[in-house]
């Protein structure tokens, strides 16, 4: 399975953020990947979105932090690991990876931190500051990124501030051990 995400605004270094900057991208990002759940062939997927209070003999992808419910589409559980290409287009010259508005694998950094569940260490953050509804991401932690790769171009449009960008993200899907229930998301 293959698809893209796009996020416009703000993403800072990591040493320059906060957990509510990651948390704002994370909720950003969120609703292209609730949309995803209702096409083929993760429409037909229902059993993994089971909350992790029913049964816990039941497989489910959800996870609890505070009084937030995660949905990661890639899970340990189900056996998926991903590959990423990420494009960052932003004011600086292409290549500009240090300086103003550089520094970009720490703002990769960042953004995998909001493409994943939060680790348990930040539960007391998501008791405070959780939604009702659950937060869809794409992975589960960014350990299942099996190959990443980054293109920097010039954003031709104004920006607000120095870290706002448009990054397209590129999604490849692939199983870490094939299963009937990852047949259908495989290419």
């Amino acid at each position: 399975m293959r698809f893209r995400l796009l996020f416009e605004g703000e993403i800072p270094p990591r040493q320059q953020t906060s957990l509510q900057v990651v948390r704002d991208i994370r909720l950003k990002l969120a609703p292209q990947l609730a949309a995803l759940w209702r096409f083929s062939p993760l429409d037909q997927m229902w059993k993994w979105l089971k909350h992790p209070q029913e049964n816990p003999m039941d497989y489910r992808i959800l996870e609890q932090r505070g009084t937030s419910v995660f949905v990661p589409l890639i899970s340990k559980r189900n056996d998926l690991q991903c590959e990423l290409e990420i494009t960052f287009l932003r004011p600086q010259a292409p290549g500009q990876l240090i300086g103003d508005g550089g520094d970009i694998d720490n703002r990769v950094k960042t953004l995998l931190d909001a493409l994943s569940v939060p680790p348990p260490a930040q539960t007391e953050f998501f008791s405070r500051t959780g939604p009702s509804q659950p937060i869809y991401c794409l992975l589960q932690d960014d350990g299942l990124v099996t190959k990443l790769s980054v293109e920097t171009d010039r954003l031709l449009r104004p920006t607000v501030n120095r870290f706002d960008l448009v990054a397209m993200i590129q999604v490849v899907i692939r199983a870490s051990k094939v299963t009937y229930g990852t047949l259908a998301l495989l290419e």
